[in-house]
């Protein structure tokens, strides 16, 4: 008989541990009976349109969640990131929870009130999923949680984005950022990194997909910076895969990332990625498939490179699509995930 899995989510729009979620959804949907729960949003119309079973809650709380719990009667609660997590297990009574870390907070690797909280959390989860190895070797869950931690890397459903992908578009960038405006994907320094391009090269192209807390400072630099004929912000899309197929290059300026959806996405798609000088990124890009940059300059040489030299794009977009390939193994991630779900009980 298969498990019902309740998954919970603290968020109502669409991002990486979102897209995540899904994705585990429909690919164990032979293995497992699961449901998505999160606070009511634009998230609704994109399960919906993937056949997910949807409990919205008003807002992610101890009491919403119970309720959750109430209508579906799970035997495993799957909570997605540190605040899910916290409030799944005081609502979870006896249900066993895994909890599912994407990102590598720097809290996480020190002593603090928030790593001492999540600390106090390990106690009662009964498995904990992280998707970059840094993030089990260089915290207390090497030391003291070590079995109970398992590494299982991000994965993404190449047919579906494909398939997403082929819907007809307009829309033709150089340089694409995908992402939540938040201050942990930086989208402000993205903008200035822009104005300096622009400045050789006044004709690039620039598409900022997402929303968040920033969307307003970010609007008010593009104006203030002049930038409004470069940079189209375009805010969230349901389906961004056919503008990003559209797109040259991605770039990322995040802070901190556990192993970022958008940037799989884009290796999938034969895209090369720029990205930030972060270890969690080094597992997933090199110099065959992109470029890691220690500061701004070299954001700004990498994308004229790539802009500039056909014969150079051309061998990184392939190579990019080859790295995909050695990713990304749905059987082993199907099996992986089994394997966590049978071991709690």
């Amino acid at each position: 008989m298969n498990r019902k899995v309740l998954h919970i989510l603290s968020t109502d729009g669409l991002a990486g541990a979102e897209n995540v979620a899904m994705c585990i959804i429909n690919n164990l949907s032979e293995l497992s009976e699961s449901a998505y729960s999160s606070p009511m949003g634009s998230i609704e119309k994109i399960l919906i349109s993937r056949d997910i079973t949807y409990i919205p809650m008003k807002k992610l709380s101890i009491k919403q969640i119970r309720k959750a719990i109430k209508i579906w009667k799970p035997d495993i609660i799957h909570a997605h990131d540190f605040t899910a997590t916290l409030k799944s297990l005081i609502a979870s009574f006896n249900i066993p929870v895994v909890s599912h870390i994407h990102q590598y907070p720097k809290w996480l690797k020190s002593i603090n009130k928030f790593s001492i909280l999540f600390f106090l959390a390990c106690i009662k989860i009964k498995k904990i999923i992280v998707v970059t190895p840094a993030i089990k070797e260089h915290t207390f869950l090497s030391r003291i949680f070590k079995e109970k931690t398992i590494v299982i890397k991000n994965i993404v459903d190449v047919k579906r984005i494909a398939e997403m992908a082929s819907v007809p578009t307009e829309r033709r960038y150089d340089v694409a950022f995908v992402g939540r405006l938040e201050d942990v994907k930086d989208p402000l320094r993205f903008i200035k990194i822009i104005y300096q391009l622009v400045k050789k090269m006044p004709t690039i192209s620039i598409v900022m997909m997402g929303e968040g807390s920033l969307e307003g400072q970010c609007e008010n630099l593009i104006k203030e910076l002049a930038l409004e004929k470069n940079i189209d912000l375009i805010g969230f899309m349901d389906n961004p895969y056919p503008v990003l197929q559209n797109s040259k290059i991605l770039v990322m300026t995040s802070k901190s990332e556990g192993l970022p959806m958008v940037a799989i996405e884009a290796l999938s798609m034969g895209k090369p990625i720029i990205v930030p000088n972060l270890e969690e990124m080094q597992s997933i890009v090199n110099s065959n498939c992109g470029v890691i940059c220690k500061d701004d300059q070299e954001f700004i040489n990498a994308i004229i490179s790539l802009s500039l030299s056909e014969n150079e794009y051309a061998e990184m977009s392939l190579r990019a699509s080859k790295k995909a390939e050695e990713m990304f193994n749905m059987e082993d991630y199907k099996n992986q995930l089994q394997q966590v779900y049978c071991s709690v009980h």
